[in-house]
């Protein structure tokens, strides 16, 4: 024979409130590392538009560079 439990409000509102806390960490750690994810892209762009410069990189066609 199964019993079946039937939790009470103290129960329901203790669960709701868990994913309610899950939900906003996960949220949380989502903004972070889209955060980090845009800083890194930044930088990395950064740095190609400094190395362009620098070495003069995009300055010369390759149409004239041989095939390897």
């Amino acid at each position: 024979m199964t019993s079946i439990v039937i939790p009470n409000d103290d129960y329901a509102s203790w669960i709701t409130d868990l994913k309610r806390r899950v939900h906003e960490a996960q949220n949380r750690a989502m903004v972070a590392v889209n955060s980090d994810l845009v800083m890194l892209y930044w930088q990395i762009g950064s740095e190609i538009l400094e190395r362009q410069e620098k070495h003069k990189w995009g300055s010369k066609s390759l149409i004239n560079y041989p095939m390897i």
